[in-house]
């Protein structure tokens, strides 16, 4: 059986034509100074690589399966929908923004993060981290989304960062950018239609071509300090509520001792 390359390249092998389809199509390895563009129907759901990269401008416009992104400096990452995890790894001086299902960091350094996730960001061994709500849209970003699972009608939940390096929730390798710090709107395929941007996007500077709603960049307060808030939060609710009952249960458990007693004492008076 002959297999035949996206570049023209055949091979009779099918696990060679995979990693050759792989390595040419769904990896950006080795660039510096480069900028590399895979347009809406480019990527089809395949997973992608971004690898040793200096210097960089990566755009992924397309529904994407899992994104690994390691060793990458001084560069900005734009990918619209992953239905899977990224997962960026040795990182340093870089600008993201991505919309995915999970989304995790190690060992990055002074970065920052437009982020659309759909479960608590994760960071570890990474210092100097900054996030904000994702700022990306282009035209077909919607139905990317869609394909990917992931829902274009809220925010996501890009302030509730949990830290494996700092159980004590001190904040002190990362921060929420306040709205006036955080970076435009990233079009880049041109402009795009205000159905096409998500909830609690960033105005775009000195534009009246988007508006933003404070109260959709609100935090709940639950939410704002991460998982083990949450535990610690649920974990009161949950003793209060035994705390009631177990009063409740002592105080009708008295009514009947005490209720019990009194015809008794009825009794020994009349005898």
């Amino acid at each position: 059986m002959r297999f035949v390359a996206t570049d023209g390249t055949v091979f009779s092998d099918r696990s060679l034509y995979r990693k050759h389809e792989m390595e040419t199509q769904y990896t950006c390895r080795n660039k510096t100074s480069t900028t590399l563009t895979k347009k809406p129907g480019s990527i089809h759901g395949q997973p992608f690589d971004i690898i040793n990269c200096l210097k960089c401008e990566i755009l992924l416009l397309d529904n994407c399966d899992q994104v690994q992104i390691d060793d990458v400096s001084d560069s900005k990452i734009f990918i619209g929908a992953s239905s899977g995890s990224i997962f960026v790894r040795n990182c340093k001086n870089c600008t993201f923004s991505v919309a995915c299902k999970q989304f995790r960091t190690r060992d990055c350094e002074n970065c920052t993060f437009n982020l659309h996730s759909e479960t608590d960001p994760v960071i570890e061994t990474s210092t100097d981290m900054r996030f904000a709500p994702f700022n990306g849209a282009y035209p077909g970003h919607r139905k990317a989304m869609l394909d990917a699972g992931l829902d274009p009608t809220v925010n996501g939940k890009w302030h509730a960062v949990y830290d494996f390096n700092d159980p004590s929730e001190t904040r002190r390798n990362w921060r929420l950018l306040m709205q006036e710090e955080q970076d435009p709107m990233w079009c880049p395929l041109g402009g795009v239609d205000r159905d096409t941007v998500l909830p609690g996007s960033p105005v775009e500077h000195n534009s009246d071509d988007y508006s933003i709603d404070d109260s959709e960049q609100s935090i709940p307060a639950e939410e704002e300090m991460g998982t083990l808030h949450k535990i610690k939060v649920f974990g009161c609710h949950a003793w209060s509520i035994i705390s009631h009952t177990v009063c409740s249960v002592q105080a009708f458990c008295l009514g009947l001792i005490f209720g019990g007693i009194q015809p008794s004492n009825k009794m020994i008076s009349q005898r």
